[in-house]
C-alpha cells in the first residue's frame, strides 16, 4: 500500500500519528473533496496488501450515485450518514475473506485519514442485491462494507461527541486484549518493559470495531502472535467479528513493519490455550524477534 509505505519513510508522518488521529467521522462538509484525492484513496484499497487470494473491489461512488441505495445505510447510532461520496468493498467469498476485507479496506481508511479525509466504517446490512446490480456485479459478489468519504465538518456536535468517545476511555485495556501463553494469563515484564513492543500493542488495541466491542483477542507464544475472537455477530449471512479483526491485524502488522519488527500473517486454525468455545482467526509469525 503506497501511503503505508511512504509514512514509513515519512520525518513528519508515521503510522502511529495516523492510526490515533483517526476517528469514525459521521457529519460531512457538502462540498466533495477532490477527484484525485478521492481515486487515490480508493486505488489504496485495490492495491492493499492482502491476506488472501479472495477478489475484491473498491467503488468509488457520488451521493447521487447511491440513490436509493443509500436508504437504511445507518451508522452504530441509528443515523443515516450523508456524505458527497462512498467507497464501497465488494467480494467473493473464500477461506478467510472477511478478515481480509477489514485488512485491505483498513489500509485504505488510513491512506484517506492520511490525506485529510473522514471516514466511518458501515456493514452493509440493506440492499445487497440492489446495490450489487448497480454496480453492474453478478451474485458471485458479496457487498461487504462500505464507507462515507469526505472532508469533516469540524464544528459538529456530532463530530466533537466521536472524537471525545474514541478515545482510551472507551477502549479495554492491554490486559484484557493480550495475553501471554494462555488466554487470560497477564503479559510479563519482558513483554510490557519491551517499547516498540507495547507501541505495537497499543496501536493495535485502538483499532476500530462495531460498536467499539473489540471482539478480538491477542495470544503472544513463543515467536508467534495469535488472534482470536470471543464473540459472533452473524448478519445477512457476514460475521462482522471477522472483519473486525482484520483490521486490528492490520494496525498490528503496519505499526510492527515501521517499528522493525518483522512478520508475516498466516490464516490457520489453532488451538487456543486457556479457553474453550474461542474462534481462531490467524498467526502473526515473528521473523526477527523472539517472545
Amino acid at each position: 500500500m503506497d501511503i503505508v509505505n511512504d509514512m514509513e519513510k515519512s520525518d513528519s508522518m508515521n503510522i502511529q500519528d495516523v492510526i490515533f488521529s483517526r476517528i469514525s467521522v459521521r457529519a460531512y462538509q457538502p462540498e466533495p473533496a477532490s477527484l484525485d484525492d478521492l481515486e487515490a484513496v480508493r486505488r489504496a484499497g485495490e492495491r492493499a496488501e492482502a491476506l488472501t487470494d479472495a477478489d475484491m473491489q473498491f467503488h468509488l461512488r457520488t451521493n447521487a450515485q447511491m440513490g436509493n441505495e443509500i436508504k437504511g445505510i445507518i451508522g452504530d447510532y441509528g443515523k443515516t450518514i450523508h456524505a458527497p461520496h462512498y467507497i464501497v468493498l465488494a467480494s467473493r467469498e473464500r477461506e478467510g475473506y472477511l478478515a481480509d476485507a477489514g485488512f485491505r479496506f483498513e489500509q485504505m481508511v488510513l491512506d484517506a485519514t492520511a490525506r485529510g479525509l473522514g471516514t466511518c466504517w458501515v456493514g452493509l446490512m440493506f440492499k445487497e442485491a440492489t446495490l450489487r446490480s448497480s454496480l453492474g456485479l453478478d451474485s458471485s459478489w458479496r457487498m461487504i462494507v462500505l464507507s462515507p468519504i469526505g472532508r469533516p465538518l469540524e464544528n459538529s456536535l456530532k463530530n466533537r461527541m466521536l472524537r471525545t468517545l474514541a478515545g482510551s476511555k472507551g477502549r479495554k485495556p492491554i490486559d484484557q486484549l493480550f495475553f501471554w501463553q494462555r488466554h487470560g494469563e497477564i503479559l510479563p515484564a519482558s513483554v510490557t518493559s519491551d517499547q516498540r513492543l507495547m507501541q505495537v500493542l497499543e496501536a493495535t488495541r485502538w483499532a476500530p470495531s462495531w460498536m467499539n466491542r473489540q471482539p478480538w483477542r491477542f495470544m503472544l507464544l513463543n515467536r508467534e502472535i495469535l488472534v482470536y475472537k470471543m464473540q459472533r455477530q452473524n448478519r445477512e449471512g457476514k460475521d462482522y467479528n471477522r472483519l473486525d479483526c482484520g483490521i486490528a491485524m492490520c494496525h498490528l502488522h503496519f505499526t510492527a513493519r515501521a517499528l522493525g519488527i518483522k512478520g508475516r500473517w498466516e490464516l490457520r486454525s489453532f488451538e487456543v490455550p486457556g479457553v474453550s468455545g474461542a474462534e481462531p482467526i490467524g498467526k502473526y509469525i515473528l521473523e526477527n524477534k523472539a517472545l
